[in-house]
């Protein structure tokens, strides 16, 4: 007995000695703190090592040589030497491997093994693609973290404004080994998910949710491409807009190179190691590594890396992560997806957004009868349900449910940014910031602005003074009252305009009454552009005369929506008033009438099937994510005669289709088509369809810009605009410009319209010398190319227009060249 109780003994003692022999850690990516797995660890001197496991950890007994050097080595990132004495300063030791930009892959082999493994898993795409299931059910985690990062302390101090943050800036550096960062957002969420049926639909209950940080709609928007879903098995991914080559895309030979690294064993099974490099510098493809089962050719893990010359703005890094899991010995479905993306607008060097979203899947489940019953509660293709308990879950729900626990950042990010939130120092600066940005100054229940709009001039008014005022989501989140004042010194008079705006479940409610100059420049489908604005005079075209009318309007409008589809109806009563070099209104008065506007009443129904398009609902503003469906609207107008001291009656029909589509390689193509008459005998020219010019230097997609404000006029019209960008296709067959990000683009627009003879004799158009006139029957074209993204946020475009009899003095050329600016990826 006592020898085998000093056996045992000696045995405790010899695992205790072992344990402490041994050096244990993990070895991740610096920037996505992902696991590496199959990572070489070794001493340089001792000369023995291991390789990581599946999740990145290492087991090494200690070196017993002095001094010696630990030794980390993995495929596309910087070898890591680490001398042993600092590896006892670190109470966990987690080891970060820097990518390597420069790496590519090199294949010097005549047979490269590496091509023939990427032949191998195009071929059995197939069966291994996750979206080959009839049905598919999966609860899903996700997490998204927003950090502002690339902290320069001692810039920000300097400023007087960012001196109250001093003891949070500087308690930041407690959150991380490495790069210093700022947490900003936080969610966490779980949900039911499930897709299928023909056509396919989507539907997402959410049943947990839980959320801190700044929620400004502006700067998550500028983030949400990170909550697409990424199917790296697709020949070209859609990532902020721009298209990618994926690395096991069926052309994947001709974007990249390839490279057998490794062939491993796990788990009795074995895997292959395919490392992938961008052939060329410039294009829109990825450098990383993927690892393969060697039974099925299906993904087990891929890790894709874009950096340097891709023709995508603003994003100084952006990494994709997507593991797969067996289903059952012959299918994979995915297990993990992560998306980590890191912006710099203000520059490489300056401070920065990182965005980090983890989306996890389990108890997934294919082909049950359960899935088709939950899609059939879907009232639209796509839809997100939030249960009214989503919100009521505490920590200890998130500590029981969470699949995988917060790290020691994610945990800190909670206390930091409620601590952030409470600050007035944080609460000035946020609303200074939106005031330059968004224009609005905010005061509690009501705000002003926008602050672009406070003064302007044109030929009527001369000096306009306008002053606008709204209610904020702190008076009421359903209800909006907003409304302006403007006042101009030449024409001595008021005008302005009051609107009460109610949203409630899928119905939107809108009343108004305006009384007004039409400062406006009206596009395609009743779009329109603003000038009533500081900027507005300083772009118009020279030697062209501004032309108004003042309107009257009380109008009522409400909409309903049944999922892609949605009705609506609306009354208005208008009364307009010319002035010169407009006809004067007054001879569309009836016979021994001197005085008085014309006035107009009508009715509206208008429908709208928009499939697949998203909302992002602001307070104050609805806008729309197409899909690359077509869109269909249909509208359909009529006026009776003498209600409400109306005079006219006609009907008016007008329908339009219009779509934004991928041509794979080609870059992207967006096209609308329309067509309209009015039945009617005669009516004054504001009531007829007015084709929409532009008269100003900044380029309107939604006008003609070398045709005139109320230039041409018809009741029956067609007509059809394309724009096709290329996304540097082009560009990048000249290896100078591949790192400029100029994107090339053509465009058409074209129309075909006329006037019914009674309407040209009521408009007096053949006889007074108004500038306005009739297409009678023929084609007007513009046909446009130029660059887009010129130091990522200018546009250039030359115009050339084509119409019989088009060399008048209104238009003393028939080219011309128009700049724009917008914020893209």
């Amino acid at each position: 007995m006592k020898k085998w109780i000093l056996c045992a003994f000696l045995l405790t003692l010899s695992q205790g000695v072992l344990a402490q022999d041994l050096l244990t850690g993990k070895v991740t990516g610096q920037f996505t703190q992902e696991p590496l797995p199959f990572a070489t660890v070794y001493w340089k001197v001792a000369g023995y090592g291991c390789m990581t496991d599946s999740a990145g950890i290492f087991r090494l007994k200690k070196s017993f040589r002095t001094p010696d050097t630990l030794v980390v080595r993995y495929v596309g990132y910087n070898v890591k030497y680490i001398p042993a004495q600092e590896l006892q300063k670190w109470p966990e030791l987690v080891i970060e491997m820097e990518t390597a930009r420069k790496e590519g892959v090199e294949v010097k082999a005549k047979l490269n093994k590496g091509l023939v493994w990427w032949r191998q898993v195009v071929a059995h795409k197939g069966e291994n693609a996750p979206a080959h299931y009839n049905s598919y059910y999966a609860e899903l985690y996700n997490k998204l973290e927003v950090d502002l990062s690339n902290l320069q302390h001692s810039k920000w101090l300097r400023s007087g404004m960012m001196k109250p943050f001093a003891p949070l800036l500087h308690r930041i550096d407690s959150t991380t080994e490495s790069q210093p960062f700022l947490p900003v957002f936080l969610s966490e969420s779980i949900s039911d998910y499930y897709t299928g049926g023909s056509p396919s639909r989507v539907r997402e209950e959410i049943k947990a949710l839980q959320t801190s940080g700044i929620r400004n709609e502006s700067v998550m928007e500028y983030l949400g491409g990170i909550n697409q879903k990424i199917n790296t098995y697709d020949n070209y991914m859609s990532i902020f807009g721009r298209e990618f080559v994926s690395p096991v895309s069926a052309a994947g030979d001709r974007y990249y190179n390839y490279k057998g690294l490794d062939t491993v064993l796990l788990h009795g099974e074995k895997y292959y190691h395919l490392g992938f490099a961008p052939k060329r510098e410039g294009e829109n493809t990825f450098s990383g590594d993927c690892w393969i089962h060697s039974s099925t050719w299906a993904l087990q893990k891929i890790s894709m890396t874009v950096t340097g010359a891709v023709n995508i703005n603003f994003v100084k890094r952006l990494d994709l992560i997507q593991e797969f899991s067996r289903l059952n010995e012959k299918e994979w479905i995915v297990s993990k997806d992560r998306f980590i993306v890191e912006l710099s607008p203000l520059g490489k060097e300056r401070t920065s957004f990182i965005g980090r979203k983890t989306t996890l899947y389990r108890h997934v489940e294919v082909n049950q009868p359960h899935i088709g019953d939950r899609l059939g509660a879907n009232s639209k293709k796509e839809e997100i349900v939030i249960t009214d308990s989503a919100r009521l879950t505490d920590s200890s729900y998130w500590t029981r449910l969470r699949p995988e626990p917060l790290s020691r950042n994610e945990q800190y990010a909670y206390t930091l940014v409620d601590t952030l939130r409470s600050m007035p120092a944080f609460k000035k600066l946020s609303n200074t910031v939106t005031f330059i940005v968004d224009g609005h100054i905010k005061l509690g229940k009501v705000e002003i602005g926008p602050w672009y709009r406070w003064v302007s001039r044109n030929p009527v008014e001369g000096m306009r003074f306008r002053f606008d005022l709204g209610t904020t989501a702190a008076f009421s989140r359903n209800l909006r009252l907003y409304g302006y004042l403007a006042y101009g010194t030449r024409d001595e008079s008021i005008k302005g305009k009051f609107t009460v705006a109610y949203e409630y479940h899928n119905w939107s409610f809108h009343s108004s009454y305006k009384d007004d100059l039409d400062n406006r420049q009206r596009g395609f489908n009743g779009e329109e552009v603003s000038l009533d604005n500081i900027f507005g005079q300083l772009i118009r075209r020279s030697g062209i005369k501004q032309k108004f009318i003042r309107e009257n309007e009380i109008k009522f409008a409400a909409t309903r929506r049944f999922g892609d589809f949605s009705i609506q109806g609306s009354a208005a009563r208008s009364s307009y008033t010319t002035f010169d070099p407009l006809p004067p209104h007054k001879i569309f008065l009836p016979p021994g009438t001197d005085n008085g506007p014309v006035v107009n009443t009508e009715f509206q129904v208008k429908l709208r099937y928009a499939p697949g398009e998203k909302e992002i609902r602001t307070f104050r503003k609805v806008r729309r994510l197409r899909s690359n469906q077509p869109v269909v609207e249909l509208t359909y107008a009529f006026a009776p005669s003498g209600l409400l001291g109306s005079r006219y009656q006609y009907q008016k029909l007008n329908m339009s289709i219009s779509q934004r589509f991928r041509i794979p390689g080609w870059g992207q193509v967006n096209y609308m088509a329309y067509a309209g008459k009015i039945f009617a005998p005669r009516l004054p020219f504001m009531l007829l369809q007015m084709h929409p010019g532009n008269e100003t230097y900044y380029y309107n997609k939604e006008a003609f810009s070398l045709m005139n404000k109320y230039e041409f006029f018809s009741d029956r019209y067609a007509g059809i605009n394309v724009e096709h960008n290329f996304d540097g296709k082009l560009l990048n067959l000249l290896p100078f410009m591949r790192k400029t990000g100029v994107r090339q683009f053509w465009n058409a627009k074209t129309v075909v319209g006329d006037l019914s003879p009674a309407n040209r004799i009521y408009n007096r158009i053949e006889y007074g010398d108004y500038g306005m006139r009739s297409l009678k029957g023929n084609i007007y074209t513009e046909v446009g190319t130029g660059f887009d993204n010129i130091f990522r946020f200018f546009r250039v475009d030359a115009v050339w227009r084509f119409y019989p009899n088009s060399s008048q003095a209104s238009h003393p050329s028939n080219f011309g060249i128009f700049g724009s600016f917008r914020l893209q990826f």
